[in-house]
């Protein structure tokens, strides 16, 4: 499961690590390879690894890649990167599965409870179909 967002510190513009890259050539272009990355690493739920073969879809190169590495914004991971620190910083794909299993287990009982009534418990089968009373699967 993707995360919905990933956290990005609001004085960013500052941080001495982003400040030493956007003072080298092509600086600018790969910070904004970096906040894809992000994203990148969010939506796919690989906490904080970039895979080479996808440089291309964040608009990266492998130059790119070294500057990041250069300014500490990345590391050098097998088939590709990591972005540094991410868990630190970044909620794990671990826990957001979990928050979002938990929030639809509330979901399924308190769905349950309202079409069948208090005392059912159907909401604990993950195969069962939660419908209102008169519409229930047979």
């Amino acid at each position: 499961m993707s995360l919905p967002w990933v956290r990005l510190d609001s004085n960013i513009y500052t941080h001495d690590k982003v400040l030493w890259l956007l003072n080298q050539r092509d600086g600018y272009r790969a910070y904004a390879v970096y906040t894809f990355s992000l994203a990148y690493s969010g939506s796919h739920s690989t906490d904080g690894f970039v895979p080479k073969v996808a440089l291309n879809v964040i608009h990266g190169t492998p130059k790119i890649a070294v500057q990041l590495v250069e300014a500490k914004l990345w590391d050098y991971a097998e088939d590709g990167y990591q972005i540094r620190n991410w868990s630190q910083r970044q909620e794990l794909a671990v826990i957001t599965e979990s928050k979002r299993r938990a929030s639809q287990l509330g979901a399924r009982k308190t769905n349950c409870r309202r079409w069948h009534g208090p005392d059912c418990t159907c909401w604990k089968d993950e195969d069962a179909e939660i419908l209102p009373i008169g519409k229930r699967a047979k």
